[in-house]
């Protein structure tokens, strides 16, 4: 695609628009924190803006006006939205873009897994199918096989999704039924979905027949993945995980002990590092493709361990750390950072500076920009049509953030007491399908940054174009096919 204005080049230029609310200090929007997120897809362009303290609609309308003006005059911008949200007062990380402007583009760090992204573009087959209204198979399910987890985590979304074990009042833990897990899986594969990844409301690895599931998904030559805590790890069947799984990921994040108890709330660093490197070591033994990482949310206990995260995974041998920020609900119960990121950009980029050959440093640079906003609002959910979410209890929803939220609303069935396929073919779950696009409010109802978000946004911004158009305008990005391609 030939358009190239950045977020930088944004912030630049909305530098210029002086806020109206403090007109005796000529206050510009970004410095104010009036401007809360930017988002930007090819050539269209939005901005998030925020009510000042009073609530004044005439203002707010004003830098609105202001902004579309300044943009399409100064930058020759035409498809510019601006959306509003409610007054904070608090800090945006939007200002501290113009500190980034002088980091040497040549150090980006590449993201050969597409991590900050999605992979649609090599599946144009099923929204080719979409585009003509049929009713598709997921690409994609992030499935669960226990409800519970051995860890408390404070950003732990599995809270939201009324999770058992550690941290929790219901301290017994549900495993699907083994049969159900398999039947799942080759419903999944026959029916057309391309990849499961063990993730769900609980840890997986604590299901007692974990390492035969696994097993089986290899046999039928399921694509497969698995993020975990990393704390049960069989060293005796470390070979079955390496050749089972695409990839296997470690949520830590924290980069010292003390950190690691305030934000996991077990002693169990030490071990969980023991397991990756000594995972690993055998990878490297048996030459397998299995992909290991680590994955840091980052909150606000741990931003200070960015950095000393990022030289552990080296440390460890372990192919990548990502780093995301922290998901939250409609109404912030996790109490995600908002407006703190501004003080850790220059630490993202430290981190990322540990990257070399062998080990990428990842930062999620645009959900941590975006202002955790949605700007595609209007055009609702269709991401859940590609990626489902199976709960520990066999619970099948449009994604995770339903498994505790309006859940009779949303439940599609359970895949314990009748076949996935089944369900997929029940007029239950189209209803719900069409429940979702049509009556949730992304900006509302759903969780900030959610697992759909970049499907969303391709959707809604490429999916009315016709396949061939968008082969042509992609194909410099489409002849580079990432790994894991399967994992949209």
């Amino acid at each position: 695609m030939s358009f190239m204005i950045t977020e930088i080049d944004l912030a630049k230029e909305l530098l210029a628009i002086q806020d109206p609310y403090f007109p005796s200090i000529n206050k510009n929007i970004v410095d104010t924190g009036r401007v809360r997120g930017i988002n930007i897809y090819n050539d269209h362009v939005n901005i998030l803006i925020e009510n000042d303290k009073e609530n004044s609609t005439d203002r707010t309308e004003n830098v609105k006006k202001n902004i579309i003006s300044h943009l399409q005059k100064k930058l020759n911008l035409q498809k510019i939205s601006v959306d509003t949200t409610k007054y904070t007062g608090q800090k945006s990380e939007v200002s501290q873009l113009l500190k980034m402007s002088q980091v040497d583009g040549k150090n980006k760090v590449s993201d050969k897994w597409n991590m900050d992204s999605h992979k649609l573009f090599w599946h144009l087959d099923r929204v080719e199918a979409w585009q003509r209204g049929e009713r598709i198979a997921p690409l994609h399910i992030d499935m669960g096989i226990s409800n519970g987890c051995n860890m408390g985590c404070t950003f732990c979304y599995g809270i939201i999704q009324n999770r058992a074990g550690f941290g929790t009042n219901q301290k017994k833990i549900y495993h699907m039924p083994t049969y159900a897990v398999k039947r799942t899986f080759k419903d999944a594969k026959e029916i057309g979905v391309r990849s499961i990844a063990l993730i769900g409301e609980g840890e997986n690895t604590l299901h007692p027949d974990f390492y035969d599931i696994l097993e089986y998904g290899r046999e039928i030559n399921l694509d497969l993945s698995l993020a975990t805590n990393g704390i049960r790890l069989d060293h005796n069947k470390l070979d079955v995980v390496l050749n089972s799984l695409k990839w296997f990921r470690i949520n830590i994040s924290a980069g010292t002990e003390e950190t690691f108890m305030k934000i996991h709330r077990v002693p169990q660093m030490k071990r969980v590092l023991a397991n990756a490197a000594a995972l690993s070591k055998r990878k490297k033994e048996i030459n397998s493709n299995c992909t290991i990482g680590f994955q840091m949310v980052v909150t606000k206990d741990n931003m200070k361990d960015i950095v000393p995260l990022a030289k552990l995974g080296k440390e460890c041998g372990v192919d990548y750390l990502v780093v995301k920020p922290c998901s939250d609900t409609y109404d912030n119960r996790l109490d995600s950072p908002h407006g703190e990121y501004i003080e850790i950009l220059e630490t993202f980029k430290e981190a990322e500076s540990f990257s070399n050959k062998d080990y990428t440093v990842s930062i999620k640079w645009k959900k941590a920009l975006n202002g955790g906003w949605k700007d595609y609002g209007s055009f609702g959910c269709h991401g859940t049509q590609f990626i489902l979410g199976l709960s520990g209890t066999g619970n099948l929803f449009p994604c995770g953030h339903w498994f505790n939220e309006r859940k009779d609303e949303f439940i599609m069935g359970n895949v314990v007491e009748k076949s996935f396929k089944e369900i997929w073919q029940s007029d239950r779950y189209w209803e719900v399908q069409d429940k979702i696009r049509k009556h949730v409010n992304v900006n509302k109802d759903c969780e900030s940054n959610c697992r759909q978000h970049y499907v969303n946004r391709f959707l809604a911004f490429d999916g009315k174009k016709s396949i061939s158009d968008i082969k042509k305008n992609y194909k410099d990005h489409i002849d580079k096919k990432p790994n894991h391609v399967n994992f949209i």
